[in-house]
């Protein structure tokens, strides 16, 4: 087997920054707090958590602060941002606020925030569950409605004077296909595409690479959404794709002789669990066949034998 990573696979530069800016708190022995995770990488927040971070939210929040050991404590804002009343609290606890919202999330935080000052309905299109979804609605001040199917989106019934804009890691074909939707039935509808341009860069990089493999691994978080969306961008182009965390999720039965095997990851994903990866992979072929030999009918096999000839007599 040929093993190889895709040479444009990289965490995307909010992600970059967050991990930054927390191992850096962290490496000084500092106290650091997010609430829930930071990035959509369990794996990733499990080495952080090794190093010193710790996880918070609305519930303990307030008999965490209780604590003398908290002062001068971080709180890490996450790269989805978080409510105006988790900042508010945050505040009065007097912890020290380190804002890693990704630049792209903040835009469209500015977004809501002005447009539900002048009056119009926001409208969002992505998943209700998601962080990112959430921190968003929370600024809406019950004034804003989340679009998760093309369904939902028939049976909108809303304000003309609406604004729709985009969870930013959200499939961009389905939010076109909202657009459409709603483009029909609002005459005052106001559009603004708040998808991220750095993963849909990466779908058509993920496209072009998993293209000529026999198979394709994808390394990320289960609950992340950008794994997903590149996920189901690789199976448009190569059948034998596969979406893992880690090398404990990897079935060998998937590989065979002589595949030529391709890594990625999504934004989410640090280059360390792709190099992991590559490594276990590349073992498991050595495992398979010791030596590193090629085949048995000559080459490295043949000379392997001649050379061991005398010892295996």
């Amino acid at each position: 087997m040929i093993v190889s990573i895709e040479s444009k696979a990289r965490p995307c530069p909010g992600v970059e920054r967050a991990i930054t800016l927390a191992e850096d708190i962290l490496r000084r022995g500092e106290i650091l707090f997010s609430a829930g995770e930071l990035i959509h990488n369990h794996r990733e927040i499990e080495r952080l958590r090794r190093m010193g971070l710790r996880k918070i939210n609305n519930d303990t929040l307030p008999t965490l602060t209780q604590q003398k050991e908290l002062n001068g404590a971080h709180f890490l804002v996450r790269t989805h941002g978080e409510s105006e009343a988790i900042i508010q609290q945050v505040i009065a606890y007097k912890l020290h606020i380190v804002d890693a919202t990704c630049p792209i999330v903040r835009h469209s935080q500015t977004l809501i925030s002005q447009h539900i000052k002048e009056g119009w309905q926001i409208i969002i299109a992505g998943n209700k569950e998601h962080a990112e979804v959430t921190g968003l609605m929370a600024r809406t001040r019950g004034w804003g409605k989340v679009l998760s199917t093309l369904e939902e989106a028939e049976n909108f019934d809303g304000s003309d004077r609406s604004l729709l804009m985009a969870q930013t890691t959200i499939d961009p074909v389905f939010f076109s296909e909202v657009r459409k939707i709603l483009t029909q039935k609002l005459t005052r509808l106001k559009i603004v595409d708040t998808t991220c341009r750095f993963l849909q860069n990466r779908k058509k990089d993920v496209a072009s690479f998993c293209t000529d493999l026999d198979v394709f691994i994808l390394v990320g978080g289960s609950n992340s959404a950008n794994c997903n969306l590149l996920y189901n961008t690789a199976l448009e182009f190569n059948k034998r794709s596969y979406r893992v965390e880690g090398p404990d999720n990897i079935n060998k039965k998937w590989f065979r002789e002589n595949d030529r095997i391709g890594i990625s990851g999504g934004a989410s994903t640090p280059r360390w669990q792709l190099e992991e990866m590559k490594t276990y992979l590349d073992n498991h072929q050595s495992e398979k066949n010791p030596k590193g030999l090629k085949n048995r009918k000559g080459g490295k096999f043949s000379w392997w034998m001649r050379k061991n000839q005398s010892k295996m007599e």
